[in-house]
């Protein structure tokens, strides 16, 4: 039930947020404010009329949010997930979260960050996750949650990018296939993986000119290119851990290592290329150079009030030192994040990459090649257990991985590709994590 001094703190709030955005230039247009309960916690949502909001993005970053939520006595400030603009307030004391939720387990086309609240696992589709700036100091669960975006990009077979100074986040991948450049341990080799990431934009942008429909973002290229007989594209995640000490190492803010940061920044969302800014500081001119670059701050505990400002998370200060892997987000909210097995890594690295198949996805295969001489289709697979909606999908994703591709000469069927077949022969015992679909249940043939 709200009570009276939650309500009474709503109406303030209500009165206070528009007078914040007229301060700063804004039009306050809020069509409605909406108090509602969810699992004993207590939220105000301002809905903002979108058809009168020019630059989204001045009414998104994280800048304004924390403005907001100084604004109001620092109850935290959140976009909430719905479509258009909305702002969700926190009235409620912040929730408890478990003191360790283990990953379990990834999931297709999703990178999962963390265990919310409501004990639902957050996560985000990697077409959306855009770029992230991760703040942490020593033990705070930083370190543990970069090898969990590295560990699950490596799952999705993408490809990696990493600047590890203290060579102590990433050491057991410095052989790794994935690597589209050597690990970088001091600043100069940090600009060269971005340099090296500058290129590959340099490379996708020809070949984005090579298909039809001038696409505008990756999952729109990798379809318009299997259509037309071409290969899909993998994404790419770049890791800069100690971003802080390299840029001021490298010429400060406007030095360039900064530059060529800003640059990758904004070319790379296109391409399918993710960003992640990692430190245990962040001064208030770095964080200047790639705040409106960044879809959300992830902040664990942080040394100073003065740097939970500056990554516009200013609860990171207040979270105990007892309390590893939980974050605060300006996005999101707080979040646990998921905690992975460092020796998961280790195997990754020992490996020549993750095993390319699911178990189920091996049943798949395995029939379609012993049975249908690599035929696939969706009617085959309903009959192999599977509902019509999982195996359209399914095999739309495989067409995209460049494993599955109609044959014109075999009445424009699909079929297993020679790139498959390779993965099948040299296929790895075990899992990715993935489990795009349910194990298919053999059918007695009449």
């Amino acid at each position: 039930m709200i009570r009276k001094a939650e309500l009474l703190t709503a109406q303030t709030i209500a009165q206070r947020i528009p007078a914040v955005l007229q301060r700063r230039g804004l039009h306050p247009t809020f069509t409605s404010w909406l108090l509602t309960e969810d699992r004993d916690l207590v939220w105000l949502f301002g809905v903002l009329d979108q058809r009168q909001l020019q630059k989204m993005e001045q009414y998104t970053s994280a800048a304004l949010l924390h403005h907001l939520s100084t604004a109001i006595a620092g109850h935290p400030v959140y976009l909430s997930n719905h479509s258009g603009v909305r702002y969700a307030v926190l009235l409620s004391p912040p929730p408890r979260l478990p003191r360790r939720a283990d990953f379990p387990g990834g999931q297709r086309g999703q990178v999962l960050l963390g265990q919310r609240y409501t004990g639902a696992p957050l996560a985000v589709p990697w077409e959306r996750l855009g770029h992230l700036l991760v703040a942490g100091k020593t033990g705070s669960g930083k370190l543990t949650f970069l090898r969990l975006l590295v560990y699950q990009a490596l799952a999705a077979g993408h490809q990696l990018l990493l600047a590890d100074l203290d060579n102590a986040t990433f050491p057991m991948l410095a052989r790794h296939p994935a690597l589209l450049a050597p690990l970088g341990h001091a600043a100069p080799s940090m600009l060269a993986c971005v340099e090296r990431g500058l290129g590959e934009c340099d490379q996708r942008a020809a070949l984005y000119q090579q298909v039809s429909g001038f696409p505008e973002k990756l999952t729109e290229y990798n379809a318009r290119s299997v259509r037309e007989g071409g290969k899909p594209l993998p994404r790419v995640l770049v890791v800069l851990d100690e971003y802080n000490t390299a840029v001021l190492a490298a010429g400060g803010a406007q030095g360039t290592l900064a530059n060529a940061v800003a640059k990758l920044g904004w070319r790379g969302r296109k391409f399918g290329v993710h960003v992640v800014f990692a430190a245990q500081d962040f001064s208030k001119a770095v964080v200047g150079r790639v705040r409106d670059q960044i879809s959300a701050a992830i902040c664990f505990r942080v040394r100073s009030q003065a740097v939970a400002r500056h990554v516009g998370c200013p609860d990171a200060v207040r979270i105990p030192e007892s309390r590893p892997g939980l974050a605060v987000t300006d996005r999101w909210g707080p979040v646990q994040t998921f905690y992975l097995e460092k020796e998961l890594l280790i195997q990754q690295g020992q490996s020549r990459g993750p095993a390319p198949f699911s178990a189920a996805e091996q049943q798949l295969i395995h029939r379609a090649l012993t049975e249908n001489k690599g035929r696939l289709s969706i009617p085959l697979l309903v009959q192999w257990g599977m509902t019509e909606k999982p195996a359209r999908k399914m095999l739309k994703e495989w067409e995209l991985r460049g494993w599955v591709r109609k044959d014109p000469k075999r009445d424009n069927a699909r079929y297993l590709t020679p790139k498959m077949r390779v993965l099948w022969a040299n296929r790895q015992t075990g899992q990715t994590g993935s489990n795009p679909v349910k194990p298919v249940k053999p059918v007695k043939q009449g």
